[in-house]
């Protein structure tokens, strides 16, 4: 019976070391999740014009992947509805045809065939620089697109930098203030905690978003390069056929 009593003794000092470590352990983890929540909350107001950034990148990122493909620039059953106005010289009913149609090589097209209308007897030369003109505006709304997803991308980390300072100018000011050592250290933890957020959130979305323009820019410059094959070969067919009816009107 006095051999039972000790062991008795250690079993409970053992299951209450184990409780009582699984408790710790959980206080400890409970603190660490507040502590982390307390961290990204103390980069203070710079983090509303970075979530504020970040969902405008983001629009314009979903924006970019439903617009920016091929569909809009051309279509292969564009191209073969344009055919047959081609072979029957019928400008006018590809201008009807044209003017309904959202693709960037008709919106090229129903451009030329309107100065036509307007001046039949203009020169090759002329008609060509009316399709460049209409081709580089075109090109130019695309890059627009993606160049707005740069300029986040490089707001970003000045908004985050102008939070880090700020969060050091904050924490000095109050360190100068107080003359206890041990407060000192506590604000300066805090001052430096912040910038480290603003900075870290900063480059987060400026690297993401850069990521996404690197990405965009190459899938432009794709389509303007079958912008221009195409425009080129459509507008060199309405040269020729505005030289016919010039021929035999």
């Amino acid at each position: 019976m006095k051999r039972l009593l000790p062991a008795g003794g250690l079993f409970l000092a053992a299951a209450g070391a184990v409780f009582g470590q699984t408790d710790g352990g959980d206080a400890v983890a409970q603190v660490h999740t507040t502590s982390l929540l307390s961290v990204v909350a103390s980069a203070g107001w710079i983090l509303v014009p970075l979530a504020i950034a970040s969902v405008m990148a983001l629009t314009l990122i979903i924006y970019c992947f439903f617009t920016l493909t091929v569909k809009s620039i051309t279509t292969p059953e564009l191209l073969e509805r344009m055919e047959p106005f081609f072979e029957n010289e019928d400008l006018e009913g590809l201008e009807h045809y044209v003017a309904e149609r959202p693709q960037a090589t008709a919106r090229l097209v129903d451009r030329v065939l309107l100065f036509l209308e307007r001046h039949p007897d203009a020169t090759p030369e002329a008609i060509s620089a009316v399709a460049e003109a209409e081709g580089s505006r075109i090109a130019a709304l695309l890059n627009q697109r993606v160049l707005y997803i740069m300029d986040i991308g490089v707001l970003a980390p000045l908004l985050g930098l102008m939070g880090t300072v700020v969060g050091i100018l904050t924490s000095f000011g109050h360190i100068a203030d107080s003359n206890a050592t041990a407060m000192r250290t506590m604000m300066l933890a805090g001052g430096v905690s912040q910038a480290l957020v603003s900075t870290a959130g900063g480059l987060v979305v400026g690297i993401i978003a850069m990521a996404f323009f690197s990405f965009f820019r190459g899938r432009v410059q794709h389509l303007i390069s079958i912008l221009e094959s195409e425009g080129t070969l459509l507008t060199q067919e309405l040269i020729l056929l505005s030289r016919r009816h010039r021929v035999n009107p």
